[in-house]
Formats: C-alpha cells, structure tokens, sequence
C-alpha cells in the first residue's frame, strides 16, 4: 500500500517497495540506486535506516544489500567449494552465506521482514555452480516484483 500527500515539498509516499533479488551483474541489479556492503546484518540495517530517513518516497527508495553467496545441495559441499575458491573470510567487506538453497532463501525473507534491506545483490563466491543454482532455485521464488515476503 503506498499513500501520496500532496505537499509543497512535493509528494510524499509511505510504503516500502516490494523485494527484489539480483545476481551481480544482470541488468536489474544495476538499477539499484544505492547498494551497501556490510560485515554484519545489523550493520546493514542501520545503514538502510540512515539513508531512508533522509527521503520523501519512502516507497521508491530502494537501498539494496550485495552478499556473497555459495550455495550447493549440502551445507557441506558449499563451504568445500568456498575452499576450493581459494575464497577467505578475512578477504570479504560483506555479508557472506554459504549453505543450502533453502537455507539462503530463509535468510533472504529474513532480511526483508527486518527490514535490513530493501533488494539484495547475490554475488557467487564459488563461480558457475551457484550462480546456476541462483538463477534456478532462488530468484524464480522472489520473481514477482510486488511479492510481499514478509
């Protein structure tokens, strides 16, 4: 629901846009206006409570969350695959998740409903495999750009 007051600064919008997830690099992640790199979830929300608060269109404002991401059919095949990348935590500026796919797609809900961000930039730490897995198993639930998650 979006509510517009018509007002001399212009108008004003209450609401919150509806979720979005990319890969790094495809078309829709690169219409994010203003995207956030954090070592913490918390870290993140504070970030995207900052920067909303300074906007009249609260419901167009979209402050998106990039997380690095390996994902495979077992917890355990994706941290060997991030081993196998050579890929260090001490190296990574931001959120990173490795696990299942379910597992990722629970976290995604999660930072929706926390309101840690309002779109997420998935960016495969281990190559292909993920980025595979992404395309099929997790952005076909978040599709629907007015799918409401929390």
């Amino acid at each position: 629901m979006t509510i517009q007051l018509d007002t001399t600064r212009g108008a004003v919008t209450i609401g919150r846009p509806g979720f979005r997830v990319a890969v790094a690099g495809d078309a829709v992640a690169q219409t994010f206006p203003i995207v956030v790199r954090r070592e913490t979830l918390r870290d993140a929300q504070r970030a995207r409570s900052l920067l909303r608060a300074g906007t009249h269109d609260q419901a167009n404002f979209v402050v998106a969350l990039e997380i690095e991401v390996a994902i495979a059919p077992h917890a355990a095949s994706a941290r060997a695959a991030v081993e196998q990348a050579g890929a260090s935590t001490e190296d990574s500026e931001t959120i990173r998740y490795v696990g299942t796919t379910h597992g990722l797609i629970t976290l995604l809900r999660d930072i929706y409903a926390a309101e840690v961000a309002d779109a997420v930039i998935l960016v495969p730490i281990d190559g292909s495999a993920t980025d595979r897995r992404i395309r099929e198993q997790v952005l076909p639930v978040f599709a629907d750009v007015r799918h409401r998650v929390a």
